[in-house]
Formats: structure tokens, sequence, C-alpha cells
């Protein structure tokens, strides 16, 4: 099969080329620091210059490890559903958005249509929202007599859309809309639009692991058809970014790295020992898509981020591709943050899951990841069904995943949390406070006034003192669990000791000058 050629693509690479980014991704999943000349270097080639207007979710001006939305500061946290949210019929959108606005979060992510999921699923994910029965699929394609016309949209969906991100923006939620996905099993590829059998144009005669890559053929003009008009409808609002494919290793793996050797009892399963990144093939295709997203948008009034997922659990990202703002991880380590704090975006964690179903497990990962500098989070969250658009079906032991109302109100605790301090004129560090103890971990945010706030496992009953400068400080403790909060007015310097108050191995700390001082 042909290499498909593109204007857009031949004008990307061009671009690439000239910035010296050639589409190649190397890195490590190690944790060995480079030097200050590589991080300045890399950091450079990062940038990405796709930032939005003042009101529009864009990189923080003023730190571009975290988004500003409207003038504000902004973490995006969530425990969400499955992605079907927009094109399985049978799930009340609405009501799921509202049940997510009411509990405190304000993102979701969804996927377009171009990939679904067997009702006999692949994952062993029962009720599955990405998984809609026969009949209840909404396509951006019109279809008639069981096969789509990829030349003509469906209004229907795009209706659908538009009232979706419209309700997601009133309400204060961004959405993630993801273009793409890896197609993981046969089964899925013969329900796609995108295959040959399945539509009226001919188009998708190959291998499902042609189809995110350059070697597409005819579908290529498709799918550059269909990413134009998706930026075109969606262009007006402010609430959105784009992530370009979810998984793409899973078409196209290069092996990176081994892990998670040593933690049988939450990574037993054989791909979660392995970092996996996609190989050069869907790399030049990622890029295309980009291209393809930055050039229609280059004449429009906004412009919208871009995400590009990366990899499990964690990766060095050396050679940054261009145009990108977000680089999104799956069931990520804090290591994915710190080793990427010299690259121009946001480090995200859009997918957790297939871990043991317990709300400590999802809990601490969250807190771990947005305390080492990751700027959005979200859980995988089975309880969100059709019929249960508010959260409350009952997972069963076999779904791969975790949620439900008792796991979102702890983590609602960290979004609330993270509304009361500076986020973005913080950085990280591991050393906010010391302790005898030699097992006491912690990860943690602090800047030169003085405000700082830790996360802290294996702290019970420890005496903890702070690394702040000498003053008046509130000092608040914060059960993670129930949210109940400590405070008092404390004279602090880095002699004073702390003793944690809670019975429980893990908790936060918050400190922050006193408005009197």
């Amino acid at each position: 099969m042909k290499k498909c050629s593109h204007p857009v693509l031949v004008l990307a690479l061009m671009c690439m080329v000239a910035c010296g980014d050639t589409g190649t991704r190397e890195g490590n999943s190690g944790e060995n620091s480079r030097g200050a000349d590589r991080e300045a270097e890399r950091g450079t080639a990062g940038k990405a210059d796709r930032q939005g207007g003042a009101g529009t979710l864009r990189l923080h001006p003023e730190n571009n490890h975290y988004l500003e939305y409207r003038g504000k500061p902004l973490i995006l946290v969530t425990s969400a559903e499955h992605y079907g949210a927009l094109v399985n019929k049978d799930f009340d959108e609405m009501a799921y958005l509202e049940a997510l606005a009411g509990e405190g979060f304000n993102y979701t992510r969804i996927f377009t249509g171009t990939y679904i999921e067997p009702v006999d699923n692949i994952f062993g994910i029962r009720e599955n929202t990405l998984a809609p029965p026969p009949g209840r699929y909404l396509s951006p394609w019109v279809q008639e007599e069981g096969k789509y016309d990829l030349d003509r949209f469906n209004p229907e969906y795009f209706s659908r859309l538009r009232a979706f991100v419209s309700r997601a923006e009133a309400l204060g939620i961004m959405v993630e809309v993801t273009l793409f996905s890896s197609i993981y099993d046969q089964s899925a590829w013969e329900l796609l639009p995108f295959n040959v059998h399945n539509n009226v144009n001919g188009a998708g005669h190959m291998d499902l692991r042609f189809v995110h890559t350059l070697y597409h053929g005819e579908l290529g003009a498709y799918q550059e058809k269909f990413i134009r008009k998706m930026v075109r409808e969606l262009n007006e609002y402010d609430n959105i970014f784009f992530e370009i494919q979810n998984e793409p290793w899973a078409d196209h793996p290069n092996l990176a790295a081994i892990v998670n050797l040593d933690d049988e009892n939450v990574f037993n399963r054989s791909w979660q020992k392995r970092v996996e990144v996609a190989n050069d093939v869907s790399a030049d295709w990622q890029a295309w898509v980009a291209g393809v997203i930055g050039d229609e948008e280059s004449s429009m009034q906004k412009k919208h981020l871009i995400a590009q997922n990366i990899s499990n659990f964690q990766y060095d990202i050396q050679d940054p591709p261009a145009g990108i703002s977000i680089f999104n991880f799956h069931y990520a380590h804090p290591d994915a943050v710190r080793l990427n704090t010299g690259l121009q975006g946001v480090i995200g964690l859009d997918e957790t899951g297939f871990m043991p179903q317990d709300d400590l497990l999802y809990v601490t990962q969250a807190w771990r990841f947005i305390l080492s500098g990751g700027g959005l989070y979200n859980n995988l969250d089975y309880s969100f069904t059709a019929g249960h658009e508010r959260g409350d079906w009952p997972i069963p032991a076999s779904n791969p995943g975790w949620g439900g109302r008792d796991f979102r109100e702890k983590l609602s605790i960290l979004a609330r949390t993270m509304t009361e301090v500076p986020f973005h004129e913080m950085e990280y560090s591991g050393t906010l406070v010391s302790a005898e103890s030699e097992d006491l971990i912690q990860y943690g945010l602090h800047n030169r006034s003085g405000t700082c706030i830790v996360y802290l496992e294996n702290c019970r009953g420890v005496t903890l003192r702070p690394a702040v400068p000498g003053g008046e400080y509130m000092v608040t403790w914060l059960d993670i669990y129930s949210g109940v909060r400590m405070e008092s007015r404390k004279s602090l310097d880095k002699r004073t000791p702390l003793l944690f108050p809670y019975p429980a191995d893990q908790g936060v700390l918050l400190i922050k000058p006193s408005p009197e001082q």
C-alpha cells in the first residue's frame, strides 16, 4: 500500500525539519536527570505556538505546566465515564454532565465515533458506554442500508456534539476531544465506518494497523475531512482541547522500559510491566493530524490546545512533538511528571484503572500525581452507565477499574483543595518536611513566600519539621478520606515540630503565611 501524501503533511514536516524536529521519538523511562543545557534545549523545542485568547482554555502564561481558563489558573480533576457519552444514544449525556459538575469535577474525555467497542467487549467491561447496542451508535457519518457514506456527515451527531460541549461549558467542564483511538482487535475493526466493508466509498481496505499511519491510502482523505469538520464545528467553544489518538502504542509499539516488577499485587498483568511508546510510523501520522488541526485553525478566531498520548506509566520525552501542549500518560506514576519538568506544557494522567478495586489505590495515585506537578487527572469510572448517568451503578469485580460515589467524594477533596493554593506559582519538592522516620514519603508543591502543600505517606504518629522561612503561618491538616480539617495559627521555622494528628497512614499538610504577617 502506498504512503499517502498530503499538502498539509508536507507543510508540517517542512516546519518540523526547520525547527529541528523530524518526528522521531527518543527517550527513556528511567529516573536519571539530564544536564541543564539539555533541559533548556528540550524546553525550547517543545514550546507550542498555539496559545488561544484569554478566555479560551490555554497554557497558563506565567507557568505553562498548568492551564488557564477565562483568566484563572486551572487543574483538571475528574472521575469520568468510559468515553461513550457522545456516541451512545442510550446514554443521557446531559444528566451525566450535571452529575460531574454537582460533585465538583471540571473535566471529561470523549471519543468521537471513529472508534467504538463490541458489546461482547475486548477488555471485560460490563455495561460499557463505548459499546452501544446494535442500532444505538451515533456515527459522525450518515448510514443508509447498513453502510456509512464518508462524504456525508450526520447532522444528528454534530447537533449532539455541540449541545454536549455547550452544556459542559455552561457547567465549567473542560472537554478532551479524542479524535482517534488504536483499534486493538479485529472485532472492533469490523464495526467501524472506516472499514471498507462498512462504507460505500471503497475506503479502508486494509489491516487495522494501517489505519492510523500514512499508509492509509484513500482513507487519509476521509480522515482529513473528518478532522477539519470537527475543528470547524468546535472552534467557537472555549472549553475544549483536542487529543490526537488514544493509546497509539497499542497498535504500533516500541518497547522503552520494563517497570513495576516489584508490585505484583497492583500490577499483575503482563502489559503492566512494560512502557511502550508509539513507533515512528505512528508518530509521523500523529504529526500529520496535528498539522491538519493547526492548518484548519490558522484562519479561525480561536486556537485550541492539542494533546498527545505518550505512554503508560512514565517516559522521558527528550524530543517533544511539535505543536503539542499537553502530554498525556495512562496509569501514570509521579515520575511521568518529574522526568518531564523541562517541557513547555502540561503533563496529564487522562486515564487510570486496571488496579484492584480499592479507593485508597486510586486516591493516592491522584494525590501523588497532582502534587508532583501534574496538571490533569482522570479516573475511568465504570459506575457511569446507560441508565446510571449519575454514577450509581454498582461496579462488578470483573470490571477492570474503579469509581462510584464514595470514591468520587474522596477525589473531590483533592479537587477542592487545589483551588486553595496558588499552584501556578509553585514548584515540586520532595523535601518540604523532614522527619526521623526513614519510611516517610512526600510529594509537595511550594513557593518562595512559604506556602506549601505536602501529601504524606507512612506518616502515622510521625513528628514533622517544615522547611519554611521563620514566621507566622496558618497550618492545616487534611484527612484525605473524610475531608476533616484541623487548622491553627503557629509560629514556624525549620526546627518547629508538627505531629501528624490523624490515625491514618496518609494525609496532607497545607501551610500558608498568616494574612496578618
